[in-house]
């Protein structure tokens, strides 16, 4: 996909209007599609690493990368969402895997976990995560959680 840019921010080096358009598309896919209930915005935001992806000026996917001992001791991938008019074209991967590399930067020789839901593994197993645990339900949705163990 041509013209596709990502950006590293932490929350408060985003402009209001990137902010806006992330709260928006997590409202959309995790409110309106997924029908979670759960307030999205939460404390975890101040603490994280937020990656987007335009495409022409467009948030064509995001995710969040949680300082390590803010949600669990290793750094944590969360929200990672890719919206509708830009799924099925391999972003997703594309986003996780820089994602990975960022925390393999930033947090040398930790693990990272996250949160998956259960009908996700496969695409997580793919990128070096592991299930640890049961499956659980979050918010009505069977979730599982999944390590990835660091590179070195």
């Amino acid at each position: 996909m041509n013209n596709l840019e990502f950006h590293w921010n932490r929350l408060e080096t985003l402009s209001t209007h990137a902010y806006h358009a992330i709260m928006v598309a997590r409202q959309t896919v995790f409110v309106e599609e997924q029908q979670i209930c759960c307030v999205d915005a939460d404390h975890h935001d101040t603490h994280c690493w937020h990656l987007t992806a335009l495409h022409d000026g467009n948030l064509a996917a995001y995710l969040r990368v949680v300082d390590p001992g803010e949600k669990y001791p290793e750094p944590a991938i969360g929200r990672v969402l890719t919206t509708q008019a830009y799924r099925r074209l391999g972003l997703g991967k594309h986003i996780m895997q820089i994602a990975i590399a960022h925390i393999a930067t930033q947090y040398p020789a930790q693990a990272i976990r996250i949160s998956a839901q259960s009908y996700l593994q496969p695409f997580y197993e793919n990128l070096g995560f592991a299930t640890v645990g049961d499956a659980y339900l979050e918010e009505g949705i069977l979730h599982i959680e999944m390590l990835r163990p660091s590179n070195t």
